[in-house]
């Protein structure tokens, strides 16, 4: 299986040139630049027309809509072919995803979590048998230093 990875468009995946063939694409967050109804419409429309057979994405920290809403209110959004994560599993072709969009606490953005418990019950929640973990931030001191050198990733995802 192909998988193939894209994050933090910030509402600008239309400027995004031919994207590789793969059997599952899946987009890690930050779809939208602050969480706007229509830039969320915007990014489903383009995301569900990609030819992939199979789509996955996750809200980001930047993608408040989906926190605000209701998940009710939000699976009216979401296309046929497109599958939204939330502290959830999905199953293809035997190979099990989970996703989340929690991140430890940044600047009072969306999905922001304390560190220490509060982010380890979202953690507890990601079953035994995921293949394929999909998360918005990353761990602890891999790739996750900001350009005022501080380290935002979590330090529980990192001992997982």
């Amino acid at each position: 299986m192909q998988i193939l990875t894209l994050s933090d468009t910030h509402g600008l995946h239309r400027r995004i040139g031919k994207i590789p063939d793969a059997d599952v694409v899946i987009h890690a967050g930050d779809i939208s630049n602050v969480g706007e109804e229509h830039q969320v419409e915007d990014f489903l429309k383009w995301f569900s027309a990609l030819p992939h057979q199979h789509k996955i994405f996750i809200a980001g920290n930047h993608d408040f809509f989906f926190e605000r809403e209701t998940t009710s209110y939000i699976q009216k959004f979401i296309p046929e072919n497109v599958i939204y994560l939330n502290d959830s599993a999905c199953e293809i072709n035997g190979v099990n995803f989970w996703g989340s969009p929690i991140t430890p606490e940044f600047m009072n953005w969306a999905f922001n979590r304390k560190r220490g418990n509060e982010i380890a019950k979202h953690w507890k929640l990601i079953p035994k048998n995921t293949d394929v973990l999909i998360t918005h931030g990353p761990p602890f001191g891999k790739l996750d230093t900001n350009a005022n050198n501080y380290k935002t990733g979590c330090e529980i995802c990192s001992k997982w």
